[in-house]
C-alpha cells in the first residue's frame, strides 16, 4: 500500500472521511481530466477549421457551409460538432460570421467577418470629394 492510500485508509479508520467522500474525489478528479482533454482538443479543431475556412474563402463575397468545413477538415477525424463550436469560436473572435438567408438551419452560411475588397469597385477611402 503506498503512503497516499495509507493515509486515506487512517483517516476513513479515525472516522474523518467516508469512503463514498473519496468516491466523489475521484469523480470529481476524472470529469475535470475529461472537461481539460476536451478544451485542449478545441483548441486544436479551431485552428484546423480556421485553416481550412480560410482557404475556402479566398474569393471576395464567398461564403461556404458548416458540412464544406468538416468535409474538408475530415469527417472521421472531426465530428460536427466540435466543428461547428469551432466555427462558433471563430464567430465571437471576430475572424468568421454567419449568414442566416432564412430562418431554417439548413441555410446557414459562413464567411470571413472581414471580406477582401472586390476587384473593380472603389471603397470609400478611394473617392475624392467634390471640391
Amino acid at each position: 500500500m503506498n503512503l497516499y492510500n495509507k493515509t486515506i485508509q487512517e483517516l476513513i479508520d479515525l472516522n474523518l472521511i467516508e469512503y463514498k467522500q473519496i468516491d466523489d474525489i475521484i469523480n470529481k478528479s476524472r470529469r475535470k481530466d475529461v472537461r481539460e482533454r476536451k478544451r485542449a482538443r478545441a483548441v486544436v479543431i479551431k485552428g484546423v477549421v480556421l485553416e481550412k475556412a480560410s482557404a475556402l474563402l479566398v474569393e471576395a463575397g464567398a461564403v461556404v457551409k458548416h458540412r464544406t468545413v468538416w468535409n474538408g477538415v475530415g469527417r472521421t477525424a472531426y465530428t460536427r460538432d466540435e466543428v461547428l463550436c469551432a466555427l462558433r469560436t471563430l464567430r465571437d473572435d471576430g475572424i468568421l460570421q454567419n449568414i442566416r438567408t432564412s430562418g431554417n438551419n439548413f441555410q446557414v452560411f459562413w464567411a470571413l467577418a472581414v471580406q477582401p475588397e472586390v476587384p473593380g469597385f472603389a471603397s470609400i477611402g478611394d473617392i475624392t470629394p467634390p471640391e
